[in-house]
């Protein structure tokens, strides 16, 4: 059957909104019929007792309507409205459902058609604005596939893929925020719905500015809160959490960077524990005042997160801004204008490609036709004999016409533009005459965070680099990316630098030697740069670096040994083993007298779980050690650790030596020359006179080298006992062995208190003589063959009071709850 052409052009869509449309118009034609409803209507009874019973005023008000009832029905003649009035009242009151009643409830159920119908717009906007790009990636790929049949590759084919890589990229930014501003839900709860990565929220009224809001009781009570705090310190920790959206869940691990990063945290001493002492008390004030909440979760016993009310969050951002705490627009969001505070957010705005108006009337300023620029550059060539310094001198300070009547942004202002969206030409000009002001850049919301070199180069005062992701991974993930890291380069210049965050920044494939200069860097946080493949050989002349994290870079191949040199290092996450030359091992770390928290990454079948004992008994401070294994690190025998298979060092030599002196094959020639030399001494005497001196001295010897190599052994297993006995967290995952580690018994790891082992194919642990742990905190998940029973473990886990046991399902009779978890209740609370 035909189709109508005119109605073909009509998108499913937009059918929808037509129908809906209709559906709103006709209900709002009798909803509008409506009269103020009776007081018996759900949701008007409080109003309706505010007018009529009030204890006052009531009579009065009962009077009026007395006598305008009077009057509607005067002598005794009642008119059509209010025979109908009295029906509608009569019906109430009798429990009936009268025609007000319908065209009220008709009223309501209109609000949520006309909510359809707008959200159902923002959709067809969305689809609209899908239009162009999805055209464009018909495009690239179009050229790309239409090279590809040539016989000879075309060069530009490189170019065309990292274009179209990026444009799908730009794609799939759109879709999650857009999916979420149209999938809120109904009219009570869609105004308290956001989205984390990018501030997207509802139609919840923004509190900030108001001046009701903050003649509020609800207010002065939390600025009384707010300037009851201690010291300066404890306010600026607390002016942190308004920067971020409605709802963000923020990790205390990140908080606890910037606070470094920002001098917020001095501890006193060199211990690690008390830096994370001042972060913990810290928290604990701000959750004891309300004014932020943890979010717990069940198989943690302290939280790692927190989040902030939105209404508390709206007067934080006020202090913050009598504080000069970052700079915020009219609806609380906090930007890049840093003239008057120094600190500065990279936001996105709610569309990546909107542009200020500003600009873009700039830029179709410069689209006009070739007559209209040949004058304008007829006007500039007054000029020509200035230096640019000059002429961008006479430009300061003039209104936004004159500058474009006097010739072009530069490229670099065009392309901080681009990146920044400054709201208008003068703060645009005013940031970049003032970047080295600049101490704080905080990556808030941005997806492509890439800074011009020589601009970068140019935040000499830098304290705080943050352009990695510092979002829950509970809550959409945000992607970030960089073209290339010429960037980076201009790192050297930041002598000032204490943070720099790359956290889940993709396209940097290596980090520059230039990184090495930031002599007073502390915190150097490379977490999920899946891109990444080596460090650079400087990393050694970071003299102040104490945590460096490199967990879940994948493609890590090369760790410069130089890294041992890193006298101040006191946490390092996802080391990584591998067969590299010239890697850094772990024998070279232990040479990091500051070391406290270690965990590693197995990527090669050569590393022996038992030999590493000799490594790990060097390091002097260590407390926490996690050892992962990936998949190229699983060995084919999964019987036991490779005892015996690998050994370096003196021990290998010392038990070479040994075994030859056992077999004495090594030692024949020997011996024969032993036996020349003195026959020759006893003037040619018998065989067998000159070879019995020998063979007893060799006998001799070969019980000394025994001797010695027990005597040796019996030191190195002191020793071992002295360098493991400091560990007091201990986490095994993926174990590719069914029998633990030599060294895991009670009696080397007397220290241990939080025992987790997480997958792999480990079967039991060893207790020697009936030996008990110290562990308090034990967890076993995706064990499939570990073999236990709760008898056994209260027996051989005398001090046990947290227990996590995750589908292990030869862990038996234990009474875990639903997600695992046992906890002693003398501890619990």
């Amino acid at each position: 059957m035909p189709t109508d052409p005119d109605k073909a052009t009509v998108s499913p869509i937009q059918d929808i909104i037509d129908r809906i449309s209709k559906l709103c118009t006709l209900t709002a034609k009798y909803a509008s019929k409506a009269d103020t409803p009776p007081q018996t209507t759900v949701g008007t009874n409080s109003a309706a007792d505010d007018q009529t019973e009030n204890p006052q005023d009531g009579s009065a008000s009962r009077g009026s309507r007395g006598e305008a009832d009077k009057q509607d029905g005067d002598d005794g003649k009642e008119t059509p409205k209010t025979e109908s009035r009295k029906k509608g009242k009569d019906a109430s009151r009798d429990g009936g459902f009268s025609k007000t009643d319908a065209l009220h409830e008709l009223g309501k159920l209109y609000k949520e058609l006309d909510y359809m119908y707008r959200s159902f717009e923002k959709l067809d906007k969305f689809q609209k604005e899908l239009s162009d790009p999805l055209k464009t990636l018909e495009a690239n790929v179009n050229d790309i596939v239409n090279d590809l049949e040539k016989e000879d590759l075309p060069k530009q084919v490189q170019h065309n893929l990292r274009v179209l890589r990026n444009n799908i990229i730009r794609v799939k930014i759109l879709l999650p925020s857009q999916h979420q501003a149209t999938g809120l839900s109904s009219e009570g709860n869609r105004g308290l719905q956001a989205t984390v990565a990018t501030g997207v929220t509802g139609d919840l009224p923004h509190l900030f500015g108001n001046p009701i809001f903050e003649r509020s009781y609800y207010f002065k009570e939390i600025k009384e809160k707010y300037e009851s705090l201690e010291d300066n310190r404890l306010k600026l920790c607390l002016l942190c959490f308004a920067i971020f959206p409605e709802n963000a869940v923020i990790k205390k691990r990140f908080l606890r960077f910037w606070w470094v990063g920002e001098k917020l945290v001095q501890p006193q001493g060199q211990e690690d524990e008390d830096e994370n002492g001042i972060v913990n008390e810290t928290l604990k004030t701000f959750v004891e005042k309300g004014l932020i909440q943890p979010v717990l979760k069940k198989n943690r016993l302290q939280p790692r997160s927190y989040k902030i009310d939105p209404i508390v969050r709206s007067c934080l951002i006020q202090f913050a801004k009598d504080n000069r705490f970052f700079n915020y627009d009219t609806e609380g969001k906090p930007t890049m204008d840093f003239s008057t505070c120094y600190k500065a957010c990279m936001v996105r705005s709610d569309a990546e490609k909107a542009r200020a108006r500003w600009f873009s009337d700039y830029l179709k300023g410069n689209d006009k036709d070739k007559k209209s620029e040949e004058s304008k550059e007829q006007q500039q060539g007054q000029g020509l004999g200035k230096t640019e310094e000059q002429q961008q001198g006479q430009g300061l300070g003039k209104t936004e016409k004159q500058q474009q009547g006097q010739g072009k942004l530069t490229a670099d202002l065009v392309k901080l533009q681009m990146l920044f969206n400054f709201p208008d030409q003068e703060t645009l000009e005013n940031a970049s005459r003032e970047f080295d002001k600049l101490q704080t850049l905080f990556n808030l919301s941005k997806q492509f965070p890439g800074l011009p070199k020589e601009w970068l180069s140019k935040m000499s005062n830098l304290k705080v680099l943050y352009m990695g992701k510092w979002e829950s991974t509970a809550g959409r993930p945000r992607h970030i990316e960089v073209e290339d890291i010429e960037f980076l380069k201009a790192l050297k210049k930041m002598k000032n630098l204490r943070l720099l965050s790359l956290q889940g920044v993709s396209g940097i494939p290596s980090i520059p030697g230039t990184l090495g200069k930031l002599e007073n860097l502390k915190i150097l946080d490379l977490r999920a740069c899946h891109n990444l493949e080596r460090l650079p050989d400087k990393m050694g002349s970071l003299k102040a670096l104490t945590y460096l994290d490199l967990s879940e870079c994948y493609l890590l191949e090369y760790v410069p040994r130089k890294l041992s040199e890193l006298k101040e290092l006191q946490v390092l996450k996802g080391f990584v083993i591998v067969d590299t030359k010239n890697s850094c091992t772990l024998d070279d770390l232990s040479k990091l007298v500051e070391l406290r928290k270690l965990s590693v990454n197995v990527n090669t079948t050569k590393f022996d779980i038992n030999a590493a004992k000799d490594s790990l008994v060097k390091f002097k401070k260590l407390k926490k050690l996690r050892i992962a294994w990936g998949s190229r690190g699983m060995p084919k025998d999964d019987s036991a650790p490779n005892s015996g298979k690998q050994q370096s060092g003196p021990k290998k030599q010392e038990a070479s030596d040994a075994a030859k002196a056992s077999t004495g094959k090594e030692n024949k020639g020997e011996d024969r020359g032993k036996a020349e030399d003195s026959k020759k001494q006893n003037g040619g005497m018998g065989d067998q006179d000159s070879k019995k001196p020998p063979r007893a001295s060799f006998k001799d010897a070969a019980t000394s080298v025994l001797a010695v190599t027990r005597l040796l052994k019996a030191r190195a297993e002191q020793q071992d006992l002295k360098g493991l006995k400091n560990l007091v967290k201990l986490d095994l995952q993926c174990f590719p062995y069914s029998a633990p580690p030599e060294w895991l018994v009670p009696s080397t790891m007397v220290s241990l208190k939080n025992l987790s082992i997480r997958g792999g194919k480990l079967r039991y642990l060893e207790h020697k003589d009936g030996q008990t742990w110290k562990v308090e905190i034990l967890r076993l998940k995706f064990l499939v063959g570990f073999k236990m029973n709760w008898k056994e473990m209260q027996l051989r886990f005398p001090n046990l009071n947290f227990l996590e046991n995750v589908r292990s399902p030869r862990i038996t009779l234990c009474p875990c709850d639903e997600n695992g978890i046992w906890q002693d209740p003398s501890t619990s609370a």
